[in-house]
């Protein structure tokens, strides 16, 4: 049994807009274990970015509200904490990849100089040890498969490709020992044979140095080459979790169906019909479950109750009335 490291409990996060409240996450929680690799996935905008950004500590009050839950790591509540306290988890406990490097990387500063601020900032080196830290920021550019160091450092990040500005990235984040790396789809602007080296070599980094990992992406290919565990998101709820090869030979939550559907076949059959509708509107979402207006199985009680979460199988939860054991009055039943 893995111990848990990171715990979310019922946790809404609110963007204040003029509009009003946009309520972006909505009572969700997850769960990582030690060494365990996690998939959030879900289309663009369903809250997956915000809610990791939470866990980091990085969105200031001014931009969110949160009215509930816990973000407890390693069983201390992340939103509870202070300033100290969040910089001491930023340097010890977490680390996040982003998905644009040239806005994660400061412009005016070489590679160099930004690498060993990390270190140097980390209490791991004494800030006098020049020779340790050039040593401890080249090997970590070297563990990306850089295999000019010195050049990278003396290097500004736009004098760099986008391959090598995503390694450095990943550098960044491994150079000093993490319990979580959090990549936020790190290879999005990366064209298709540099995604396939960068995430055999997340992967690899990950596992070699006994870390967790939360994959955030938008690719169901991606997860299923990279985590054991998937959460599937959809407008600010988790509706399906369960283990990577169960969501891929029985997935149960209509949206996971309709994401499935969508997924070109070499086989072909045809163009995918998509999922019919558009994402709701965070500031008045739909009553009950958020999937409901683009769902074919959606009932009445689906349209003013959120579903719970049911058990599947081993492992295997959906938030959907058809597993909920609940009587479903199907519209036009009357």
């Amino acid at each position: 049994m893995r111990e848990t490291i990171l715990n979310i409990k019922d946790l809404s996060i609110w963007y204040r807009t003029y509009r009003g409240y946009a309520r972006v996450v909505d009572h969700i929680g997850l769960q990582v274990g030690e060494g365990e690799k996690i998939g959030l996935v879900g289309e663009s905008g369903c809250g997956k970015t915000t809610t990791m950004k939470t866990v980091m500590g990085v969105l200031g009050s001014d931009q969110i509200h949160v009215p509930n839950g816990k973000i407890e790591f390693r069983g201390k509540n992340v939103l509870e904490m202070r300033k100290p306290e969040l910089l001491k988890l930023r340097r010890t406990g977490t680390s996040m990849i982003s998905q644009s490097p040239m806005s994660a990387l400061n412009p005016v500063f070489t590679i160099g100089q930004q690498l060993r601020d990390i270190i140097r900032y980390s209490g791991l080196y004494k800030k006098n040890d020049r020779k340790a830290i050039e040593e401890a920021a080249c090997g970590a550019l070297r563990s990306v498969m850089l295999s000019d160091p010195e050049r990278i450092m003396a290097s500004y990040p736009h004098q760099l490709s986008g391959g090598m500005r995503q390694r450095v990235c990943i550098a960044s984040a491994l150079v000093t020992p993490k319990d979580l790396l959090i990549a936020d789809e790190p290879c999005t602007a990366l064209d298709v044979t540099i995604q396939d080296q960068i995430h055999h070599l997340l992967r690899t980094l990950v596992e070699e140095k006994k870390r967790s990992l939360i994959m955030i992406t938008h690719s169901l290919g991606v997860a299923r080459e990279l985590v054991d565990r998937i959460y599937i998101m959809y407008g600010g709820h988790i509706v399906e979790t369960c283990r990577t090869e169960d969501l891929f030979t029985s997935p149960s939550h209509p949206y996971t169906q309709g994401l499935l559907s969508c997924v070109p076949r070499l086989s072909g059959g045809g163009l995918s019909s998509g999922i019919y509708g558009y994402v709701p509107d965070y500031v008045n979402p739909p009553e009950g479950c958020r999937f409901s207006p683009r769902c074919p199985h959606a009932g009445k009680e689906c349209r003013t109750r959120r579903p719970p979460m049911a058990e599947i199988g081993p492992d295997h939860k959906a938030a959907c009335f058809l597993y909920a054991g609940e009587g479903q009055e199907k519209e036009g039943a009357e």
